[in-house]
């Protein structure tokens, strides 16, 4: 096992680079260093040169400091198949890093409070719990979950499941056969599928696209918000709880401006509660 501690009492940015195995992050409200625990398990003198080799480092930049992180495993064996070993990388920094995640198969967890968070990752599976600023991540066929997003949020993802609770700014998702799922949407929304389906809990004001070859949509507008609604179900169902219809309301209320359209799943569309503080 590697341990290293920095010094990092301003802005703090990680600089994550893991081919496989487990990540986990923490961030502790009112922290001043950034602790660093490498381990990896497998054959001993492999592990060994692995810890080794490990770049981890702390930069001094301005207004802050980035930790950099980067676990190159080159040891392959024929047609790129890593060998048997599994790293595990524990982080704790102070509360509002900003995370910038490279991973092949390795899994990313964030728990606690973060600045912003750019991750692109293969297999593995990215969840994190908050998030203060804009979120980007691309994956695979790893599943993405951030159950709060201050900004704006982009999500890829081919194979991959998406869920999303609340999204302050804007939000771009794209998915091929997983499922996009978002709690409460704050501002614009668009979501493009394949064959997945699409649900968003709740949405108060902004443009909403929405659009689907064979999954089903379902999205709810929050009470006390206008909308105008272009839906369209080519061949499967088309419900809603609303109005349907192409004229603007005129009054001042927020307006949800929505279309959705799918060729073959289900379209739905329902009025969501009011947002309690």
């Amino acid at each position: 096992m590697r341990r290293e501690t920095f010094d990092t009492p301003g802005e703090v940015t990680l600089d994550l680079r893991v081919a496989q195995g487990r990540v986990d992050l923490e961030t502790v409200p009112g922290g001043t260093t950034t602790e660093v625990e490498l381990d990896a398990r497998g054959n001993d003198e492999e592990v060994r040169e692995l810890l080794e080799e490990a770049q981890i480092e702390s930069r001094e930049r301005q207004g802050g400091y980035e930790v950099v992180v980067h676990v190159e495993d080159r040891r392959r064996v024929g047609f790129g198949f890593w060998r048997k070993v599994e790293i595990r990388l524990k982080v704790r920094a102070p509360e509002g890093a900003k995370v910038q995640f490279e991973g092949a198969s390795a899994d990313l967890r964030g728990r606690g409070r973060f600045g912003e968070l750019e991750a692109d990752s293969a297999s593995g599976d990215v969840e994190f719990d908050d998030v203060a600023g804009d979120a980007a991540v691309n994956a695979a066929s790893g599943d993405v979950t951030l159950r709060a997003i201050g900004g704006a949020a982009e999500v890829n993802t081919a194979s991959g499941d998406v869920e999303l609770g609340r999204v302050g700014g804007d939000l771009v998702a794209k998915a091929a056969s997983g499922d996009v799922r978002v709690d409460d949407a704050g501002a614009g929304v668009k979501i493009r599928t394949a064959s997945g389906d699409q649900r968003i809990g709740g949405v108060t004001a902004g443009s909403v696209e929405l659009q689907s070859m064979s999954g089903d949509i379902s999205v709810g507008i929050r009470q006390g918000s206008n909308v105008w609604v272009d839906a369209r179900a080519m061949s499967g169902d088309l419900s809603s709880e609303l109005e349907l219809g192409d004229e603007q309301p005129a009054d001042d209320a927020p307006l949800v401006e929505l279309r959705a359209a799918s060729m073959s799943g289900d379209v739905n569309v329902v009025r969501a509660p009011a947002l309690t503080t």
